[in-house]
């Protein structure tokens, strides 16, 4: 029951890594504040948690938006009454698939982005005046193996080229915003998950299946462990950092790849 009283907000809760994380936050004791823009989605992972015994709050929101995010925020206060824990986790590289540069327009661009990068940034923004009124927060981020230069280009699903860059972006905003509070007792770090596979029905788990045996081997063998990771794999990490166990940990990004 290591986050036992404590709040947490995870973003892109309703399926993957972030419902994933969820479950695992709920298991160590914590309250749930879950996020994610596919409502019906939301409310099905939120049902999934009650019935495990979990208090949760849904909150549907665009986290790309600074009006519904700052919304988010003042729900998940008016209701819980303190928020310790953030989660950035909403993000993915997109629904149309751009691995040479010339395919990449402006709109699939700043889309990835703001869904990696700017969620983020103003999540974290409406969140650390309260976290540093009552000095302490914990923030971890999810960024992605990819950010450095692991990972494959050629058949990738979606946008690789802004989802790196984005994913990259979130290490540098973890390192520097980990300074910037480091005295007001936030800590702020990143989970880097390598190739991942989560639940059927799941875009990337989808492509990995159509592709032939011999690219699905190919793909496993870029691990050292030659096996793609579980979601549950990646929660592990958040919640460790989540927790007070972490509590000289900041600043830091913690590689989950299977030695890739």
């Amino acid at each position: 029951m290591r986050l036992e009283g404590r709040t947490a907000i995870v973003t892109g809760a309703a399926q993957g890594i972030g419902l994933a994380t969820a479950e695992r936050c709920a298991a160590e004791g914590a309250r749930l504040v879950l996020a994610d823009a596919n409502g019906a989605k939301l409310r099905e992972a939120a049902g999934r948690l009650r019935a495990a015994g979990a208090t949760v709050l849904e909150a549907a929101a665009d986290v790309t938006s600074s009006s519904e995010v700052q919304a988010m925020i003042d729900t998940a206060l008016r209701e819980c009454g303190a928020i310790d824990i953030l989660v950035n986790n909403a993000g993915g590289s997109g629904r149309v698939t751009a691995t040479e540069i010339e395919a990449v327009s402006e709109e699939i661009w700043d889309g990835v982005i703001d869904l990696n990068l700017k969620s983020a940034f103003l999540c974290c923004r409406a969140v650390i005046p309260h976290m540093k009124a009552r000095r302490y927060g914990r923030i971890v981020n999810v960024s992605s193996g990819i950010a450095r230069g692991t990972g494959r280009v050629a058949g990738t699903a979606g946008a690789v080229l802004p989802y790196a860059s984005a994913k990259a972006g979130v290490l540098g905003l973890t390192f520097t915003l980990a300074k910037m509070v480091a005295r007001s007792g936030i800590t702020v770090n990143a989970v880097v998950p390598g190739f991942v596979l989560t639940e059927p029905g799941a875009r990337v788990r989808d492509w990995f299946e159509g592709l032939p045996a011999e690219g699905k081997e190919a793909l496993l063998a870029r691990t050292s462990m030659g096996r793609a990771g579980e979601p549950a794999e990646i929660a592990s990490a958040i919640v460790f950092l989540a927790s007070e166990e972490a509590s000289f940990v900041s600043g830091a990004a913690i590689d989950v790849t299977g030695a890739a």
